[in-house]
């Protein structure tokens, strides 16, 4: 079979054609995943801190203390009130550690306890709290 001229650039087009379709396709995904997390992020405005705190004041003032603060400096619970902590956390984490709890932590899994709304409403009132002491 004789070879044609210009045969192995088509092969190195092809090759480059099917590098940039799987660039493509990562870019495609990239922005998509990065989409959908923020997607998931936007319920954080769905909460209201005012709601949270009569959630917060039944079922976390027991661990978390009045205020947020943990319980004094020498415990291993987050203080809420501190920004540093809560800066390190987006409303998406603090959503799932509420709904799952936090495994070998102590902290209780309240996602068939406490309903949607009023998890986001503890997630706007424990954020809310790191604003306060600013």
């Amino acid at each position: 079979m004789p070879v044609r001229f210009g045969e192995p650039r088509l092969i190195k087009n092809r090759r480059n054609a099917k590098r940039i379709r799987t660039a493509v396709a990562v870019a495609v995904l990239f922005a998509l995943t990065v989409f959908i997390f923020r997607r998931s992020d936007a319920a954080e405005g769905a909460g209201t801190a005012e709601a949270g705190k009569a959630v917060f004041e039944k079922n976390c003032v027991g661990c978390h203390g009045k205020n947020g603060e943990g319980l004094g400096p020498k415990s291993k619970l987050p203080n809420f009130k501190n920004p540093a902590t809560m800066k390190s956390r987006s409303d998406k984490d603090v959503f799932d550690k509420i709904t799952n709890g936090g495994k070998g932590t102590g902290m209780p899994a309240w996602g068939s306890l406490i309903n949607e709304k009023d998890r986001w409403n503890l997630v706007a009132y424990i954020r809310s709290l790191s604003y306060r002491n600013k």
